[in-house]
């Protein structure tokens, strides 16, 4: 029965909590998707959940032009209130860096 319920569509259980995170997760990266698509110079009304959720992904996706590009565009000082958006960042600018 499980082999033949591979690769089909899984409905969340709604009392399994890693259900409810991968779901939550799923909204921040959709709302962190939302800060990488503004046009605003700088981006007001952020959320900093979202913006771990995001960098987290785009870390894994060694997406640091991303990172970057995202931490141009908010407050100054939500990023230094935060380790690790704070570490992700700098990392990020240290492997464009090498990279370059």
């Amino acid at each position: 029965m499980i082999s033949k319920a591979k690769d089909r569509w899984y409905v969340p259980d709604p009392n399994k909590a890693q259900d409810l995170e991968k779901k939550r997760e799923k909204a921040l990266l959709k709302e962190f998707e939302e800060y990488q698509a503004s046009t605003s110079r700088k981006l007001k009304g952020i959320r900093l959940e979202v913006l771990r959720a995001g960098f987290k992904a785009a870390w894994a996706a060694k997406n640091y032009k991303a990172i970057i590009a995202i931490a141009q565009k908010i407050p100054e000082e939500a990023l230094q209130e935060d380790e690790k958006l704070l570490l992700w960042y700098d990392q990020a600018l240290t492997r464009t860096e090498a990279g370059a």
